[in-house]
């Protein structure tokens, strides 16, 4: 049996670490524009996104309001 390194068997299982991404955008359903906080997080098993309300002043203030 060969022995390898962490940095190795991590890119064999896919890796180890979750890695997270947050945005702030102004998002628009049934004519209404609100601020929302996504956050994107990819781990070994794939991606997920989240979704929350956030205060509009976060997204620069909400349009059309």
């Amino acid at each position: 049996m060969k022995k390898i390194n962490s940095i190795e068997a991590a890119k064999i299982v896919g890796g180890c670490c979750k890695t997270c991404e947050s945005t702030y955008e102004n998002v628009t359903v049934g004519g209404v524009t609100s601020c929302k906080l996504i956050t994107t997080c990819t781990d070994k098993h794939g991606s997920t996104t989240t979704v929350q309300n956030a205060d509009s002043s976060k997204c620069g203030g909400v349009p059309n309001r």
